[in-house]
């Protein structure tokens, strides 16, 4: 009996991030908050899903009212045989049907999966641990296909640097890896205040090196690396606020 053919070799990842978007029933976000945090938690830890590394409550963007939160994961088989197991559990099912009370919670789901951007590595060992309040901001940029390793060197020799030294931390840089838009460059940032965003922004978008920066990379590709650019601004929430360099949540 002749073997079956491959036709493509198994894939497997070892580090990468999933991130997820709510796009939320007006009025619903404080159920959301509460299933996530009380109810949910359980059924994750049996089901293999890791713990979020951080939750958050959108204010501002293009997706409000916002609900998201964060995940890693060591490889793509365990995602997938997690999810299905989760989503196929009855006391699962007896939660989301008693919770939506009739009602659902979520419109839409965006699904992003993200693997650490090059860009991330001066950043990725904060140097003090533990909770990152403020207000966070999410960048995803819609880069430029031709080469997107460009975007990623340019976020990490200019922008980062200049955003962090008027007052952001780099939370996390990444790489869409699969998801829509691709490829894009996704930045998690944090902020002390908005006051404090608004100064760094306002001297952003003056000023003249960042400015003589995107004129070079339009000069050289023939149009600019950084296309369209979706932005939330996100309170988090006090069960899972992000941990410096996006380390686990404490116990």
């Amino acid at each position: 009996m002749t073997a079956p053919v491959q036709m493509a070799p198994e894939v497997h990842i070892d580090d990468y991030y999933e991130l997820r978007l709510y796009e939320m029933v007006p009025g619903r976000t404080p159920d959301l908050h509460h299933r996530m945090s009380v109810e949910v938690p359980p059924l994750f830890a049996r089901h293999g899903i890791p713990r979020p590394l951080a939750y958050w409550d959108g204010f501002a963007g293009p997706i409000n009212p916002l609900y998201a939160y964060l995940l890693r994961w060591q490889n793509l088989d365990a995602r997938m045989a997690a999810w299905n197991a989760f989503y196929a559990d009855p006391e699962w099912i007896e939660i989301r049907d008693g919770s939506n009370a009739g009602r659902q919670m979520v419109d839409t789901t965006h699904i992003f999966i993200l693997r650490p951007s090059p860009a991330w590595e001066p950043w990725r060992t904060p140097a003090a641990a533990g909770p990152v309040g403020g207000i966070h901001e999410l960048r995803l940029h819609q880069v430029l296909n031709d080469d997107p390793a460009r975007a990623h060197a340019a976020l990490a020799e200019i922008d980062l640097p200049f955003l962090t030294a008027r007052g952001a931390v780099v939370l996390g840089v990444f790489a869409g890896w699969y998801g829509t838009r691709l490829p894009q460059a996704v930045t998690l940032l944090a902020w002390p205040d908005m006051d404090t965003r608004q100064r760094a922004m306002d001297a952003y978008d003056t000023d003249p090196g960042i400015l003589a920066a995107r004129a070079r990379e339009r000069d050289d590709n023939r149009r600019p690396i950084f296309l369209r650019c979706d932005t939330h601004l996100m309170r988090p929430a006090p069960y899972g606020t992000a941990q410096a360099g996006l380390a686990p949540l404490p116990d």
